[in-house]
């Protein structure tokens, strides 16, 4: 599986891709990370490990076949992704304001924010 960060410039054209790359901290690091080992380890719990603040909490939303993020608030626009990255379970979307979502084996997302 190759290991590759999709930028998604088109979603946010004032940054250029070395910009929203930077933006995304060290989150891709820890997905590649963990596809990388391929040890069949729950990403979430990885991810948590690799974060080390304490427990994940899962959001409230889903993503679209777009990969936004999409809010059970009304007034909440979709949140089109800054960056995304294949795993074994689907795409890992990367948002602004240090949100993620990542894929589950049953196809949903755990919606969480690693800031």
């Amino acid at each position: 599986m190759q290991l590759t960060l999709a930028i998604n410039t088109n979603a946010y054209p004032e940054y250029d891709k070395r910009q929203l790359n930077e933006m995304l901290g060290l989150l891709p690091l820890w997905v590649a990370e963990h596809v990388g080992n391929d040890d069949n380890t729950d990403i979430v719990q990885f991810m948590t490990d690799r974060y080390g603040f304490g427990k994940l909490y899962k959001f409230d939303g889903k993503i679209n076949k777009k990969g936004d993020y999409v809010s059970n608030y009304d007034d909440d626009a979709d949140m089109p992704y800054m960056g995304k990255m294949i795993t074994k379970d689907g795409y890992a979307y990367f948002y602004d304001c240090a949100i993620v979502a990542l894929p589950q084996p049953d196809g949903k997302y755990f919606i969480t924010r690693m800031d």
